[in-house]
């Protein structure tokens, strides 16, 4: 069974609303993003002109996978693929503001922990300054024995980070 956004949580919901500091020029445009966020809970940061988004500068593919987290003693848990804030954007601590904003999306949903693979050494100290915890990792070199080869990362493992939520 495909796991769908529940009806109660409503899609275009502003989780979290931050000023970010004025750049010069554009931020290059991202093809085919729109086709990540079908689920309806993908984390995006767009500029605002006129109170309404403008554009695109920031997103974090997040998915609600049904298969059960043992560590956290859960039956969920909201995961993500891609977290990127584009270059004309970074040092903003937007990386920061989209992990935050996990929690107030996961309240919503009634998931209580969040997992992510991350592959990049800036994600992997951001989520840890995020109060993330290492779970698993995973060498590169152990990957290509089975045909994924990630020889590109300036990293050589892939850390698989998480946080448990509490909800007041």
């Amino acid at each position: 069974m495909t796991w769908q956004r529940p009806a109660s949580v409503p899609v275009g919901q502003v989780w979290s609303r931050f000023k970010g500091r004025e750049r010069d020029g554009q931020p290059a445009k991202m093809s085919n993003w729109e086709r990540y966020i079908a689920q309806g809970v993908s984390l995006a940061c767009f500029t605002e002109t006129d109170g309404a988004p403008d554009e695109l500068v920031a997103f974090n593919i997040t998915l609600d996978l049904v298969d059960v987290f043992t560590l956290y003693g859960v039956d969920r848990y909201l995961t993500s693929s891609g977290l990127t804030v584009l270059p004309e954007h970074r040092g903003q601590n937007i990386g920061a503001r989209l992990f935050e904003a996990r929690k107030p999306l996961c309240a919503a949903l009634g998931i209580q922990c969040t997992a992510t693979v991350f592959t990049a050494t800036a994600s992997q100290v951001l989520a840890s300054k995020c109060g993330y915890t290492q779970l698993a990792e995973l060498s590169y070199s152990h990957m290509a024995a089975r045909g994924v080869d990630l020889s590109g990362c300036a990293t050589p493992t892939a850390k698989l980070m998480g946080t448990k939520f509490h909800f007041d």
